[in-house]
């Protein structure tokens, strides 16, 4: 309830368009919400799996495995989709991850700390950040953040305590990790095996995990991750391996500017008093606004000075783990004030290229202050707890840090987005049977839109990372149509509807083809009038 009531403040009046728009925007935002559409009617009215669709870059499909589809936001969205409109699941994904973000959060903090209040305030920490806000405008899968904090809590219960429940509590935890996000997955991983080698370190016995009352615990564990996670991680690295994915990203321009943790970005509620800075920095603000606030520093920094009184054996890792992954995240060379040092080469390209040549899909670095904020609320908790221990003057000054992060972390509003339907789309929907449709005017995400409103195969379509052999043929096919050989479209690709702009003539003097619309600058036609659209034999064996 405490972080809900979070969320619709913070969001005001965000909440009150629940029912009528989308809480994200109408670029990747659209995408997400496909996503949704997708994963329901492939396994309720398909009955195929969710990482391999026809429906998108028809006829030859293409594999989901590369794309942001967050499955899990789409599984839990199955049973809702039932009574809810897909604006209402949305939405309802939406709140989930940031509810249940802070919640998992506070377990993981609470754990350690055994301090209520600071604990709530580590939810808000990590799961109210300029980060998560910021990915809020239209990366449901970065938004879904809240299983991080519950894998890494049953990981080092595993560790300390360790039992065969644990042991499965953890591999169904990291799988609910790598349904949201592939990046969330190689970070949880990371931070598994540094708190792995920090546990023997502590005990002083370095192959711990191999004694009597681990040794069944961690089996389960792996055996459970390998069959659960590891299908996923094999699968995308055969992928990768027979049809690379083309790459979109380069490290350099979405790294962290070293002063980005400390300025707010151009995500934050008052962010024309740092516009100086946050517009000269590379990429967008929306990798680059993941500012930790001065008065979460402010409570970092007196941590360390008094890391004697916390008593909390784990308290280095976490601070190792904070610094490690801030490192990372400046990316291979170093960047301030939106500056590119080339002289300065920093470690990124020898762990992340070199050491381990499968982290190479790592290429946006600044992501990686998702773990930095989780391990600052773990540590601002612990932070918090000692000021409150002590005096009515630390108190006091906690309640003014508080207060000082709540103004920190005040976000600009998370976007909502109503797509008025064109009369053309209510008039696909309509048409009968379910050939594919080729659409070339509109805007590639609302496109994804629109195809959850008339549920035919479409040709192209926006996803995150495509195969190079699905974009060879997708080249081919926009050469036929910008040639203007539309029957083929509809004889040899089985695509018999064509939207094209206006002022583009497609008649002829082929008689199948007619128009069904003509407005709103968009034609719409139907290429295969009184003929039976069917692909080639050939064509699907390419």
């Amino acid at each position: 309830l405490f972080y809900f009531v979070a969320f619709c403040v913070m969001t005001y009046p965000l909440i009150r368009m629940f029912n009528t728009h989308f809480f994200t925007d109408n670029g990747d935002g659209l995408q997400n919400v496909w996503n949704l559409w997708w994963v329901n009617k492939s396994i309720t009215q398909l009955g195929r799996s969710p990482w391999q669709t026809d429906y998108l870059h028809y006829p030859h499909g293409i594999s989901l495995l590369g794309h942001t589809l967050n499955p899990f936001n789409g599984f839990i969205s199955i049973p809702m989709l039932r009574f809810l409109t897909l604006t209402q699941a949305h939405n309802v994904v939406i709140l989930f991850s940031f509810v249940v973000g802070g919640l998992t959060a506070f377990f993981l903090a609470y754990y350690l700390t055994r301090a209520y209040w600071p604990s709530l305030v580590a939810g808000i920490i990590f799961s109210f950040s300029s980060f998560h806000f910021t990915h809020a405008e239209g990366h449901m899968h970065l938004v879904a953040l809240e299983w991080i904090p519950l894998f890494m809590l049953c990981w080092y219960v595993l560790l300390t305590k360790p039992s065969l429940p644990k042991a499965i509590a953890a591999a169904v935890t990291l799988f609910l990790v790598i349904l949201c996000d592939y990046y969330y997955f190689l970070y949880s991983v990371l931070a598994a095996v540094f708190m792995l080698m920090w546990y023997a370190i502590w005990k002083r016995d370095l192959l711990f995990f191999l004694r009597k009352p681990y040794l069944a615990a961690m089996g389960v564990f792996l055996v459970g991750s390998a069959v659960m996670s590891g299908t996923l991680v094999v699968a995308l690295l055969r992928l990768q391996l027979e049809d690379p994915l083309l790459a979109t990203y380069v490290p350099e321009r979405f790294s962290l500017d070293l002063l980005a943790p400390f300025i707010p970005g151009g995500h934050w509620r008052f962010a024309e008093l740092t516009k100086a800075y946050w517009s000269r920095l590379p990429g967008n603000i929306h990798e680059s606004s993941v500012h930790l606030g001065l008065s979460l520093v402010f409570v970092l920094i007196y941590t360390a000075i008094k890391r004697r009184r916390a008593q909390m054996p784990s308290l280095g890792y976490w601070y190792f783990l904070l610094f490690f992954f801030a490192l990372m995240s400046l990316g291979p060379v170093l960047h301030i004030w939106g500056r590119q040092i080339s002289s300065v080469k920093l470690p990124y390209d020898l762990f992340f290229q070199k050491l381990f040549p499968p982290l190479r899909v790592a290429r946006v670095p600044v992501r990686m202050m998702v773990m930095v904020f989780l391990s600052a609320s773990v540590i601002g908790a612990t932070g918090l707890k000692l000021l409150y221990q002590q005096s009515t003057r630390t108190r006091a000054l906690a309640a003014i840090l508080i207060a000082l992060m709540a103004v920190e972390y005040w976000p600009t509003p998370i976007p909502a987005t109503q797509i008025a339907l064109p009369p053309y789309i209510t008039l696909l929907k309509s048409l009968p049977g379910n050939e594919a449709v080729a659409d070339t005017v509109t805007y590639a995400p609302i496109a994804l839109y629109f195809q959850t409103i008339y549920e035919k195969p479409m040709a192209f379509g926006y996803v995150a990372r495509v195969p190079a052999s699905t974009e060879a043929k997708d080249q081919q096919l926009r050469a036929i149509i910008d040639a203007g050989q539309y029957p083929v479209l509809c004889r040899e690709y089985g695509i018999r509807y064509l939207l094209t702009d206006s002022k583009r003539e497609v008649l002829g003097t082929d008689p199948s083809i007619q128009v069904l619309h003509a407005g709103e600058g968009v034609r719409l036609y139907d290429l295969g009038a009184g003929a039976i659209c069917q692909v080639a034999p050939a064509t699907r064996r390419q």
